[in-house]
């Protein structure tokens, strides 16, 4: 009768395990049919994605070398426009420079001229700084001499 007992165990045990065993082994060849179709997929889609990842990576290189030399470009227009701006400068410190010589010659002649026609038309009359007339004192009466700021009293 033990030996009975220890079969009934047994048989009970295995049935237990038939029982727990056949869901797991039906989840089992559900999970390996997934990862067929993943695998399956994966090989038909990977080779296209990097192929288009290389490309995408080639046309990324191209444009980086583009902006490199662009950027090259752009740093000599830099220095030629830098260049052309420090000439610029410098022509027009030269010319502001002549131009003022210039009109300070140019208004002293006009000053000379008109002081001249003065004398040609007027003979020795001369209006002082402050407006009034000088003729009385160019002429000796106030003993003043004319001088290049105006007029100094002599002694």
């Amino acid at each position: 009768m033990i030996i009975e007992i220890e079969l009934g165990i047994i048989v009970l045990s295995l049935v237990v395990l038939v029982l727990f065993l056949v869901p797991v082994l039906v989840q089992l060849r559900k999970t390996v049919e997934e990862s067929e179709r993943l695998l399956k997929s994966l090989n038909y889609d990977l080779p296209l994605l990097i192929k288009e990842a290389t490309g995408t990576a080639q046309t990324f290189n191209r444009v980086t070398s583009d902006v490199r030399e662009a950027s090259e470009r752009a740093k000599v227009l830099g220095q030629a426009i830098g260049s052309i701006g420090d000439t610029v400068n410098q022509i027009h410190g030269a010319i502001r420079s002549g131009a003022t010589s210039l009109w300070l010659k140019t208004t002293g002649v006009i000053a000379g001229v008109r002081a001249a026609a003065q004398v040609l038309t007027k003979g020795r009359h001369r209006i002082h700084p402050d407006g009034s007339d000088a003729s009385d004192e160019w002429q000796g009466k106030d003993k003043t001499i004319p001088s290049k700021g105006g007029f100094r009293h002599g002694a």
